[in-house]
C-alpha cells in the first residue's frame, strides 16, 4: 500500500536518483525512523508490483534504471493507495458535490476504503470546512448526506478541493474514481480539448496549471445532478455579458450542458477569463494596464527604491493582471502551493505588495487572497539584480506561469552565474528547441532529454538550493561557484557539537557561504542595526530643504556608506519629481538609485528644530529627515518595514520629535523594535 509519505519518497528518488539519505530526510522532514518506516512500505508497494525496489547501500540509494523506465505511477491501483487526512477531506467533499442518489456513510467507507469511524471522523471535519464556505453538509434519512447553501459557494469549494488535490501523484486516479463510482462519465480530456481549441481559435493562452483545474471543475459541474442557478447582481452580469469574451463562454456552456442559461454562459466566462493569461489579440485593457503601472509605483514608493526595466515589468504583470483581476472580483479561488515558502522567505516584501494591492481591492470590492499575493510577491521579488552570466545556456520549462517563471530565473541566476537563461517554455515548445542549443534543463514537470534536466519548485528553500548546487556540478562543474555539500558541513559539525536546532543552523550557514558568491544579500539588517547613534543628527540651525539633505546624509558619506554623488542625485530628484519623499506627519525620506552611489545599505537620520520647508512649499514642513541608502531591491526591507511600523503610530511620533539626543532616541528605537 503506498501512503502519501511513501509516495513522496517514491517521488523524489524517481527525480533525482542521485540523493542520498539525509538529503531526502531534510527534504521531507522525516526523522531517521519515520524514513526507515516510509522506505519498507514504498518497496512494499513495489513488490506488490512486481517492480524492483530501491535498496539502501550505507547513506546512498540505488534506483534500479529498469525502474526508472517503469513509470510506477500508471500502474498502481487505486485500492494500493492509502490518502491522507486532508485529501479524505477533499475527496468526500466532492465525492457528495456530485452524487447521484442518496450518500451514507457506507458510501464513504468504500470509495475511500476506510473505517466506519475514520469515516464519520472525517465527515465531521467536512462539516468544518464546508463551514468556511458558508456551506452545511446535512444528513437525512431521506436524503443522506447532502449539502445545502448558495451554489456559487458549493462550486467555490468543489474547486478549492480540486486544486488542493491535483498536486498528489495519484490525484487522477482519485478523481476518475469517483465518477466511476457514480458510474457517471469522465469527460476531463474531451473538455481539455475543447478548452485549448477555444484558446487555438482565439489566439489566447492558459496559464497550464489554470488548464488543468479548470477542465477538471467543468468535467464535475458538468455531471453534478442537483446543480441550482447561480445568482450574479446586474452590474456582475453587464461585465461578463458585455466582455467579448462572453461569446466564448456562452457556446463553451451550451457544449457543455446542452442548454442555452445565460447565468452559466455569464459562470464559465468568468472561469475562462480567470485562466487566460494575458488577453485576447486585438484587446486591450487600458484600466489594467494603468493598474500595472500603479502597482509598481506603490511597490517602489513603499520600499524607496526604483525598479529596474519597468517597461518589461509592466507587461508581464499585465499579463498576470488579466485572469488575476476576475478571480478577485468574482471570487475564484486558485491554488499556489509556495505560498508558505513566499511568506516565510520573503517575509517584508510579501507584506510591502499586500498593502500595495489594496487599491485592486477597493476597486474589485474583494479581499485579496494570500495565494494570489504570493504570486504578485513572487513577480517583484524577481526584480534583484542580477550578474550577466556568460559561458552557459540553460532552458526553463515552468508550468506555475509568468510569476513563478520569474522567480525561478532569479533564483537560478544567483546560483548559476555563469548561465544564461532563455524564454520560459511549455512543454510543447520544449520539445521543438534543438538540444544543441542549451547545456541543461530546469524543469518543473520531469522531461524526456538527452541534456541534463533538474526537476525543481518554483521557489527554493536553503536544502533544495543545496541539492541542487550538488546534481548541477556533478553534470557540469563549472557552473558551481562552490561546491562543499552542506550535509559534509552538518556531519562534521555533528561530529564535534551538539546541535539544538538542526534546521535553523542548516539554513544560516547555507545563507552565509552562498551569500558570498552570490549576487543577492540574503541578510536583512533590523532597523536598530542601521539606525546607529552615530547616524542620528540634531540641529537648532535654521536650513533650506536642500541643506537639510545634505546634512541629513553627512553620516552615510563619512561613513563611506554613499558617495557625493548620490547626495546630488537625491537633490536633483526632488527637483524633478516634486516632494515625492514627504510621507505625511512632518517626516521626509530622502533617497535615490542604489547605481547613483552606494556602497553599503544605510540610514541615517536629522531632526530640525526649526520646520524645513521641501521646495519652499509651506504645505510640507519637515521636522525629521531620515535617508535612506539602499543596495538592492531587498537587503533594507527588514528595516524599512520596522520604520514604517514605527511611523504609522501617532503616538510614536511625536516622541521621537520630542527627543533630543541620538541616546535616548537610539534606545527608544531598540525598545520598539522589539514591540514590532
Amino acid at each position: 500500500m503506498f501512503d502519501y509519505r511513501s509516495t513522496q519518497l517514491l517521488e523524489e528518488l524517481l527525480s533525482y536518483p542521485e540523493k542520498n539519505v539525509p538529503e531526502l530526510r531534510r527534504k521531507l522532514q522525516l526523522s531517521n525512523r519515520q524514513f526507515h518506516y516510509d522506505l519498507k512500505k514504498m518497496n512494499d508497494g513495489l513488490r506488490e508490483l512486481a517492480l524492483p525496489i530501491i535498496e539502501l547501500d550505507g547513506m546512498n540509494l540505488n534506483v534500479p534504471d529498469t525502474l526508472l523506465k517503469a513509470i510506477p505511477f500508471d500502474v498502481i491501483s487505486d485500492k494500493q493507495v492509502v490518502y491522507s487526512e486532508e485529501q479524505r477531506m477533499y475527496l468526500i467533499y466532492l465525492y457528495t458535490f456530485i452524487r447521484q442518489e442518496p450518500v451514507s456513510n457506507l458510501h464513504y467507507q468504500l470509495v475511500l476504503n476506510v473505517s466506519r469511524n475514520t469515516a464519520l471522523n472525517d465527515i465531521k471535519k467536512v462539516r468544518k470546512l464546508c463551514e468556511e464556505e458558508e456551506i452545511d453538509l446535512l444528513y437525512s434519512r431521506a436524503d443522506g448526506y447532502h449539502l445545502w447553501g448558495l451554489e456559487e459557494n458549493k462550486r467555490r469549494l468543489a474547486a478549492i478541493a480540486i486544486n488542493r488535490i491535483l498536486p498528489f501523484p495519484f490525484a487522477e486516479k482519485a478523481l476518475q474514481n469517483l465518477f466511476a463510482e457514480w458510474k457517471v462519465s469522465f469527460n476531463y480530456e474531451t473538455i481539455r480539448e475543447l478548452l485549448e481549441q477555444t484558446a487555438e481559435e482565439n489566439q489566447v493562452h492558459y496559464v497550464t496549471d489554470r488548464l488543468d483545474e479548470l477542465a477538471y471543475f467543468l468535467a464535475f459541474i458538468q455531471v453534478r445532478q442537483r446543480r441550482q442557478t447561480i445568482l450574479y447582481t446586474e452590474e456582475q452580469s453587464a461585465i461578463i455579458v458585455a466582455h467579448p469574451f462572453y461569446r466564448l463562454g456562452e457556446s463553451l456552456a451550451n457544449e457543455l450542458f446542452h442548454q442555452p442559461i445565460q447565468e452559466e454562459a455569464t459562470f464559465v466566462t468568468i472561469q475562462l477569463l480567470a485562466a487566460f493569461q494575458g488577453s485576447m489579440k486585438g484587446m486591450f485593457n487600458p484600466f489594467l494596464e494603468k493598474m500595472a503601472f500603479e502597482l509598481i509605483e506603490n511597490v517602489e514608493r513603499q520600499t524607496f527604491v526604483e525598479i529596474p526595466n519597468k517597461v518589461e515589468l509592466q507587461r508581464t504583470l499585465y499579463q498576470h493582471l488579466v485572469p488575476a483581476y476576475f478571480r478577485i472580483q468574482f471570487r475564484v479561488p486558485i491554488s499556489n502551493p509556495l505560498i508558505e515558502k513566499i511568506q516565510a522567505q520573503h517575509a517584508e516584501l510579501y507584506a510591502i505588495v499586500k498593502e500595495a494591492l489594496q487599491p485592486l481591492a477597493a476597486r474589485t470590492r474583494q479581499p485579496i487572497s494570500a495565494e494570489e499575493v504570493g504570486f504578485f510577491t513572487l513577480h517583484f521579488g524577481s526584480q534583484v539584480k542580477l550578474a550577466k552570466p556568460k559561458e552557459y545556456k540553460a532552458i526553463l520549462v515552468c508550468l506555475n506561469g509568468v510569476s513563478s517563471s520569474l522567480m525561478m530565473r532569479t533564483q537560478l541566476s544567483q546560483l548559476f552565474p555563469k548561465l544564461s537563461f532563455t524564454q520560459n517554455y511549455s512543454i510543447d515548445e520544449f520539445m521543438r528547441v534543438d538540444p544543441a542549443s542549451y547545456d541543461v534543463v530546469f524543469s518543473t514537470v520531469p522531461l524526456a532529454c538527452s541534456k541534463p534536466v533538474h526537476v525543481i519548485p518554483p521557489l527554493l528553500t536553503a536544502v533544495e538550493k543545496n541539492q541542487l548546487i550538488q546534481a548541477v556540478g556533478r553534470h557540469i562543474p563549472d557552473l558551481v561557484v562552490w561546491n562543499v555539500s552542506m550535509e559534509d558541513i552538518m556531519t562534521t559539525i555533528h561530529r564535534y557539537a551538539d546541535v539544538k536546532d538542526e534546521k535553523a543552523l542548516y539554513e544560516v550557514l547555507f545563507s552565509k557561504l552562498w551569500s558570498n558568491t552570490s549576487s543577492e544579500r540574503s541578510y536583512q539588517p533590523m532597523l536598530s542595526e542601521l539606525l546607529t547613534e552615530n547616524m542620528m543628527q540634531f540641529t537648532n540651525d535654521s536650513l533650506n530643504w536642500e541643506e537639510a539633505i545634505r546634512l541629513s546624509a553627512s553620516p552615510l558619506v563619512n561613513k563611506g556608506h554613499i558617495e557625493d554623488s548620490y547626495v546630488e542625485a537625491m537633490v536633483q530628484k526632488v527637483k524633478e519629481n516634486g516632494t515625492y519623499i514627504y510621507i505625511g506627519k512632518g517626516i521626509a525620506i530622502p533617497h535615490a538609485r542604489p547605481e547613483d552611489g552606494v556602497n553599503q545599505v544605510g540610514m541615517s537620520l536629522l531632526r530640525v528644530n526649526h520646520p524645513v520647508y521641501l521646495l519652499d512649499n509651506e504645505n510640507y514642513p519637515v521636522e525629521l529627515f531620515i535617508c535612506l541608502a539602499a543596495i538592492d531591491s531587498q537587503t533594507h526591507l527588514k528595516a524599512l518595514s520596522q520604520l514604517t511600523t514605527l511611523l504609522s503610530n501617532n503616538e510614536a511620533i511625536e516622541q521621537l520629535k520630542a527627543m533630543q539626543n541620538p541616546e535616548e532616541l537610539y534606545a527608544f528605537i531598540k525598545n520598539e523594535e522589539v514591540a514590532i
